[in-house]
């Protein structure tokens, strides 16, 4: 078994190993509107929480919350996962969440981040105009 993700080796856990895990995952183990289902599926955060260790010392947990600081919230993924974002109208959820994921390693999709900063930015600016 794979050591539960921790912050400490956040440097080991690149976007690339993500998708990579994700490519590797069963077309049938995915489902859409909820996180995990009795049969065992899985959307993308289920599957990432699987990746990241699941309950085992929280690892699953601590990964989620890293993909969500680093580079997407829920907000911004469900939408892919369930097919409710048209930019991704891949016939499935395992397919639609790749697509997006290869976008935000290709810097096609903006990461929460960038998303962060610009609105720290735009903040920014207009507390300097109203200054001035």
């Amino acid at each position: 078994m794979t050591k539960p993700f921790t912050f400490d080796d956040a440097a080991e856990w690149p976007l690339s190993r993500i998708i990579s895990y994700m490519e590797a995952t069963p077309d049938d183990s995915w489902t859409t509107d909820v996180v995990r289902t009795k049969d065992g599926k899985n959307c993308f955060y289920g599957h990432l929480h699987a990746l990241g260790g699941g309950d085992n010392q929280h690892g699953g947990s601590q990964l989620w919350d890293y993909f969500e600081e680093c580079y997407a919230t829920t907000y911004m993924l469900y939408p892919v996962n369930d097919g409710e974002n048209p930019k991704y109208p891949q016939a499935s959820a395992k397919h639609r969440v790749i697509a997006y994921l290869k976008d935000l390693e290709l810097g096609k999709e903006k990461t929460t981040y960038q998303l962060t900063a610009e609105d720290e930015q735009a903040l920014r600016d207009k507390l300097d105009k109203a200054g001035e």
